[in-house]
């Protein structure tokens, strides 16, 4: 049940970065609440990957065969807070939900502010990332 639940999310990665990558016009159509596709998209797959992590690799099973694995889903467990706290941070950047910044003179809302907001998404997409490239490297020795 886990292995599948674990490539399920994963399979959800890859499709979010296709339609990403290609800038898919479904990204742009409005979802639930009003807010664009894309950014549901792209939170659900910033969740998916680090909530794959923890039940494909860093499960119970995994941990109780080797203790230091539990570095790994610490660090994943991290990685997964901030994926759910990256949409809430990201209004608080831009001032509304569908994350456009504008010039102006105040932060919130302000091409200052989409720099911040930049380095905040790449950060929660690189974690779960490099953690997952330092398990494997862990794995190899």
């Amino acid at each position: 049940m886990q292995k599948a639940a674990a490539y399920t999310l994963g399979g959800l990665v890859l499709i979010a970065g296709l339609l990403l990558y290609s800038g898919h016009p479904v990204l742009n159509r409005p979802g639930p609440f009003g807010l664009p596709a894309g950014n549901w998209i792209a939170w659900a797959a910033l969740i998916a990957l680090p909530s794959a992590q923890l039940l494909g690799l860093y499960h119970k099973q995994n941990r109780e065969k080797d203790p230091r694995i539990g570095v790994f889903y610490i660090g994943s467990l991290a990685a997964l807070t901030l994926s759910l706290l990256w949409g809430v941070l990201s209004y608080g950047l831009a001032g509304n939900w569908a994350f456009v910044f504008q010039q102006q003179e105040a932060f919130v809302g302000s091409t200052e502010a989409a720099n911040y907001f930049f380095y905040l998404s790449a950060a929660t997409a690189a974690l779960p990332l490099l953690i997952l490239v330092l398990y494997l490297i862990y794995r190899s020795l």
